[in-house]
């Protein structure tokens, strides 16, 4: 059974699962359905889940053509509104959505880039912390 982001919404059932396809998946679903032909906005609608929320899938209304910075501030209200229904509100992603509704991300490339930057940059800290404290024992049982 499927449910959507809407839904989700409505019930205040936003997870970090939720939140984590978002981030991951949306804007790869939004730029393959455009590439498709498929050049209506995002809604929370658009968004469908799967059952248990480990699979994201695209649907784009076929009513009225979007432009790519209509789309990227589409989404930046689905953020928007999926953050806010979450029970965490992590700043660099409502810093995204609005920068997205404000205009000041117009393309969905950038979008995804911004996205991917604050999801890879999570993993820097404990591994640079490894490789910190490796040094620290190397250099203790060196001398």
């Amino acid at each position: 059974m499927s449910i959507s982001l809407r839904t989700l919404i409505d019930k205040r059932n936003v997870n970090t699962r939720v939140m984590a396809l978002l981030q991951q998946r949306a804007v790869a679903a939004i730029i393959e359905a455009r590439e498709n032909g498929e050049t209506g906005t995002v809604t929370e609608n658009s968004f469908i889940f799967s059952s248990d929320c480990r699979k994201i899938e695209m649907v784009v209304p076929s009513a009225g053509a979007a432009t790519e910075r209509e789309v990227v501030a589409a989404f930046g209200e689905v953020l928007l509104h999926a953050i806010l229904a979450s029970p965490h509100h992590p700043k660099r992603l409502l810093a995204i959505a609005q920068q997205c509704i404000r205009g000041e991300i117009t393309d969905l490339d950038d979008l995804d880039l911004r996205l991917e930057r604050r999801l890879s940059n999570t993993i820097y800290l404990p591994l640079i912390a490894i490789i910190l404290t490796l040094l620290l024992l190397l250099y203790t049982f060196s001398g």
